[in-house]
């Protein structure tokens, strides 16, 4: 591997013309780069880190695309063929509203660790930049840890396709994503809870949430087809997402963990039942208007509830009665009172969906001191008051 400096004079000047081996193409032919520099100097410290580089194989083809450039082509062809919509959408935000208006105009090839750490820097201090206006409050942590996941998956992606030489985001220290405390009901509050959407076309939708811990997308998809009453099983297979009125879209479950089954008992099984009978005189009523959707939560005329108006809705109803929790916040609800009452921690893990018992946990991390001290409590009366009692 070598290279060649040309000293050029002319009425210009002088200066130097590098001309470097780099490989061969595909057809087995010497590549070659030419590069022409004003001082004798630059010549040969570009010729030396080009040679040191091709020797290394860090050798990268010099490129003028930017950094908001790549990220689109990125989303493009990679991102809408391999991302669930609802994560593609996320990316799609996070890069158009708040990445490129700042790094966008960066050569990918020169981005440096130095300019990310500015970017998350600012957007602890600041929030969102968007127009060149600052929109509202700083973002936390918790979100700029994921704009760093967005860079550093996309980063990578530019890495395994020779476009650059090194993934900068991984000498970079992100921010620390913030556990909050989960709000969670007190048991004795949840009668309460549902006697406020009693007769309500939300009451189900509430109910199946207390129950058994599915997610709002899971239940507002739930179609009757889905639940054996008989043996007491709702087997989630899918979930609702609309961004769109009278756009339903029906998904595939983001990992293969949320594909299960739920396990219900005979008071639910007992309320489905119920429920599917009066459903079915409301669809006599309706007759032909009835959407075919054969949804179990539904409206009167047999459409989608509209996952934000769930959660609109909830959240007022609550707030008027005083209650501090979301929707979503019931998943926890249902899974802090299993944990408590003694389930294990593998079985809970199973009916949330997540992919290991440490991710549940984790989450609940709240619930676990009182459970080593009931275990503890536990062992204790096993050992000792059985051997009091036999004395």
């Amino acid at each position: 591997m070598r290279g060649t400096i040309i000293k050029n004079e002319g009425k210009r000047g002088v200066s130097y013309t590098v001309l470097v081996d780099v490989g061969t193409d595909m057809d087995g032919n010497r590549k070659q780069k030419k590069k022409t520099f004003k001082a004798k100097k630059d010549a040969e410290n570009w010729l030396s880190e080009t040679i040191n580089a091709v020797n290394k194989g860090t050798y990268i083809e010099p490129i003028k695309t930017t950094l908001g450039e790549y990220l689109k082509k990125w989303l493009d062809t990679y991102g809408k063929q391999n991302l669930a919509i609802s994560t593609l959408e996320s990316y799609e935000n996070i890069i158009k509203k708040h990445i490129v208006p700042e790094l966008g105009t960066i050569p990918l090839q020169k981005l440096l660790p130095a300019h990310l750490q500015d970017y998350y820097s600012k957007a602890l201090g600041e929030g969102r930049i968007d127009n060149k206006k600052a929109m509202g409050r700083a973002l936390s942590p918790t979100t700029v840890l994921y704009h760093h996941r967005v860079l550093r998956e996309a980063l990578n992606h530019a890495l395994r396709s020779g476009l650059v030489s090194r993934n900068v985001a991984d000498a970079v220290e992100p921010p620390r994503k913030v556990k909050h405390d989960l709000r969670v009901l007190p048991e004795e509050d949840i009668p309460t809870l549902l006697d406020l959407f009693k007769d309500s076309y939300l009451y189900m939708p509430v109910y199946l949430a207390v129950m058994t811990v599915m997610r709002a997308g899971e239940i507002l998809a739930l179609k009757w087809e889905n639940i054996d009453l008989k043996e007491g099983i709702i087997n989630i297979s899918q979930s609702l997402r609309q961004r769109k009125a009278g756009q339903p879209e029906f998904q595939q479950p983001k990992t293969a963990g949320s594909r299960r089954t739920v396990e219900l008992s005979p008071i639910v099984t007992k309320a489905l039942k119920d429920y599917k009978t009066a459903q079915a005189k409301e669809k006599l009523a309706q007759g032909e208007n009835y959407a075919k959707y054969n949804l179990v939560c539904c409206l009167s005329n047999g459409q989608p509830i509209h996952p934000g108006t769930l959660a609109s809705r909830f959240y007022k109803i609550t707030r008027a009665a005083n209650m501090t929790i979301n929707f979503h916040g019931l998943r926890h609800c249902h899974a802090t009172f299993l944990l408590k009452a003694g389930v294990s921690p593998k079985i809970v893990a199973e009916r949330l969906g997540h992919s290991t018992t440490r991710l549940t946990l984790d989450t609940y991390s709240h619930v676990v001191p009182g459970m080593q001290k009931e275990a503890a409590l536990k062992l204790e009366q096993r050992l000792f008051n059985s051997q009091q009692s036999g004395q």
